[in-house]
């Protein structure tokens, strides 16, 4: 596949829009690279960083290894990430915790008009793609049905936690942070990236130690989870595009209930409730208006990427 010439500060501005989602329970930062047009790219430039790329880098020099694994591409989108995880996680944590709705509803509105997107994009033609669509959003459907561990992490689990957490993240409508959840990590996870900078700043040995040994193990979980899935996505994307999109869009429907700004707590399980049988101010208004705004986002942006297209 070749790579459209792309500003690094649009792939960057991605990037921590992934970064973002990826934080939030029930949004995945694969459904903002699936929305945004740089899904496969993503994929295959992940794909590209293997034994081979550093023979390249061995035999013919950095900039043939550059071009090899699209560091064009890669490094603005992963400084993307890596900085909006670290600034924003205690910014959206302490949002979904103060105005809960809003956030969600937003959210909400977002993937609605992503599906809507997507499908209109790629349209089901067959029975095929008509089942994985309905299998997709089964799955996801029951994966956010889980109730959520709360055993404590040691450095072993949370690789194993991040190393299916990142898997999660890059499958659009999957949250790898609900799946850190589900498996009782997220707090830590949300502690160490959100206290990452002040155990530089205020200084203990003590709290540098664990803060930055769970940075590490967190990263050589993604490492290995993305190395491991990567390369099992870019077979299907190769030769089966159309089946692997419809699975993908039934992952983003599925795990709307997760979204769904109304809800209430019954034991250990989240259920989603109506506005009107909604315990506390349902904030219905500026709810509906930030799904709506969520929703037509998507359409600007297909718009002025449309206009962009055909400028050039």
């Amino acid at each position: 596949m070749k790579n459209k010439p792309v500003s690094k500060l649009s792939v960057f501005l991605k990037g921590v829009a992934m970064g973002i989602a990826d934080v939030i329970p029930g949004v995945s930062g694969g459904t903002i690279a699936l929305i945004s047009g740089i899904y496969e790219e993503l994929i295959d430039s992940i794909d590209n960083l293997n034994l081979t790329s550093l023979l390249v880098l061995k035999k013919e020099g950095f900039s043939e290894f550059w071009n090899k694994i699209n560091g064009r591409f890669l490094l603005p989108l992963i400084l993307g990430i890596g900085s909006s995880i670290v600034f924003f996680s205690g910014i959206i944590h302490d949002l979904l915790i103060e105005y809960p709705i809003p956030v969600w509803a937003f959210f909400f509105g977002l993937i609605c008009g992503s599906i809507v997107l997507l499908l209109k994009q790629n349209k089901p033609n067959s029975i095929t793609s008509i089942t994985l669509l309905i299998s997709g959003f089964v799955l996801a459907y029951s994966i956010t049905q889980i109730t959520p561990s709360g055993d404590e992490v040691s450095l072993p689990y949370l690789f194993f936690c991040s190393m299916i957490a990142i898997i999660a993240m890059i499958l659009p409508g999957i949250s790898g942070s609900f799946i850190y959840i589900l498996l009782g990590a997220y707090e830590t996870v949300i502690h160490t990236s959100k206290n990452s900078i002040l155990a530089l700043i205020n200084f203990e040995w003590d709290n540098f130690v664990l803060i930055y040994s769970r940075l590490l193990v967190i990263g050589l979980g993604i490492i290995v989870g993305l190395k491991s899935f990567t390369k099992i996505l870019k077979w299907l994307f190769d030769k089966h595009k159309q089946g692997t999109l419809m699975l993908l869009i039934g992952f983003m429907g599925g795990a709307l209930p997760k979204i769904w700004p109304w809800q209430k707590k019954n034991g250990g399980q989240t259920e989603f409730t109506s506005p009107w049988n909604y315990e506390g101010d349902p904030q219905v208004v500026i709810a509906v208006i930030l799904m709506i705004i969520g929703f037509l986002f998507l359409y600007f942006l297909e718009r002025n990427s449309s206009k962009k297209t055909d400028a050039t």
